[in-house]
């Protein structure tokens, strides 16, 4: 059987590294190293070796009650194939690892192999539906306004959007926060959802302290969006209509630290599906948990002062109370970031109606009319009242380093707009 040479496989091992799966984990670089190197050397590895050679674990690691090994290499295997389905590299050997066993084998690429154009990974299917629904919305909303005699089909921007429009501006990369979902082992066609598990490492941490956990569920092959992250998508995409041609569209599960080096980045979900991103809270000085009950702080000024929110549901009915909150800051690597966040529906739908506004910045400056704000750092908190989808009340609540408006200057706001803010109804 033709196999590659040693250098062959060298770049092959080289560019799966270098990938977006695996340049940001290196757990997962670690152990396919380790499992390429041992297929070399030897004909069998067992899954006590692996443990502890790669994740340091004793000789009392019991492989039947701990599915650490399996859980890993099986998303090793998943990391392998979406890697396979997306690269444009070209390769005349491809890895992989039969299941039911830990050593790599090459296998040649054949003419019979399924030609690229029709590889489609699952959750790009999801978002190519979603651009086009989306796309349809926004072509409606466009013409509606042209038919009502305006006159023009240009959408009213305000200035929290200058970084992202402007002429010579970063691409700009829109993130919809996906919720992570696990399936039985057993194949029943049941999905599982854990509020604590959110991403591929949670998942991992876990079943490391809960063997059995891991023993009924898998992690799943694709993941889930709520209705508020397209919302709340459809809403975003008129303000970057004079940049259309450089926006692009990520699930935050795909998400990695590398996509700042050439985008401006907006994430539109709840806190639950920050994933990567959330540890870039630091940046707006936002730290969150999602651990009953929920909240999220703000810390601010030299004495590191701390501002805490809870949203609190109310128990009739569908009724819920959340808070939507808009980031806005310089992010890593020259990018600027614009986080729309919440924790139910109602919360995120809320911070993007607020940043869709063009009227947002004109409400604050008479909420606090002795302030200077500026659009290009701005955290703030909106009351957001309703029933899931449909908002009947929403107020700005917080600003970041300016505190809660007075009632005063709430009144002030509300004579010179209307009302604080538009409440969303659907």
């Amino acid at each position: 059987m033709n196999q590659p040479s040693e250098a062959e496989k060298n770049s092959i091992l080289s560019h799966i590294l270098r990938s977006p799966e695996f340049h940001e984990s290196k757990r997962y670089q670690e152990l396919l190293q380790y499992l390429v190197a041992k297929s070399a050397s030897v004909d069998s590895l067992k899954e006590t070796e692996i443990a502890q050679e790669v994740f340091g674990k004793d000789s009392k690691f019991d492989p039947a009650s701990d599915p650490l090994i399996r859980s890993y290499v099986s998303n090793l295997r998943k990391k392998l194939e979406h890697y396979y389905l997306t690269t444009d590299q070209q390769f005349d050997y491809k890895i992989e690892i039969p299941k039911g066993q830990y050593l790599v084998r090459y296998i040649k690429v054949t003419k019979s192999l399924l030609p690229r154009k029709a590889r489609v990974f699952l959750p790009k299917a999801y978002l190519a539906v979603i651009v086009i629904l989306v796309g349809v919305l926004i072509y409606r909303e466009v013409s509606n306004q042209g038919a009502s005699g305006s006159g023009s089909s240009t959408v009213s921007i305000g200035p929290i959007w200058n970084e992202f429009v402007q002429p010579g501006a970063r691409p700009t990369l829109i993130v919809l926060g996906d919720y992570f979902f696990m399936r039985e082992r057993a194949d029943s066609g049941s999905y599982y959802r854990k509020g604590r598990i959110n991403s591929l490492d949670e998942y991992l941490q876990y079943v490391m302290k809960n063997p059995d956990f891991g023993k009924k569920y898998v992690v799943n092959s694709f993941t889930y969006l709520r209705p508020s992250a397209p919302w709340g998508l459809a809403k975003i995409l008129p303000m970057l209509h004079s940049n259309s041609g450089n926006v692009a569209l990520k699930l935050a599960s795909q998400f990695t630290p590398d996509d700042f080096r050439k985008n401006n980045v907006i994430f539109v979900g709840s806190f639950r599906t920050l994933n990567v991103l959330s540890n870039f809270l630091h940046i707006f000085k936002l730290e969150y948990s999602t651990t009953p009950p929920s909240s999220f702080l703000i810390r601010e000024g030299v004495e590191d002062s701390v501002c805490v929110f809870r949203p609190a549901r109310l128990s009739a009915g569908n009724f819920e109370r959340d808070y939507g909150v808009v980031a806005k800051g310089q992010g890593p690597e020259g990018s600027h970031m614009l986080l729309l966040l919440g924790f139910s529906e109602g919360g995120v739908i809320q911070a993007a109606q607020a940043v869709s506004d063009p009227g947002l910045m004109d409400i604050l400056a008479e909420m606090y009319p002795s302030s200077q704000i500026d659009p290009r750092e701005l955290t703030l908190v909106i009351d957001a009242e309703g029933m899931t989808q449909s908002l009947f009340k929403a107020n700005i609540r917080y600003v970041a380093g300016l505190g809660a408006p007075s009632a005063r200057d709430r009144s002030r706001s509300q004579e010179a707009s209307g009302s604080d803010l538009s409440p969303v109804n659907r």
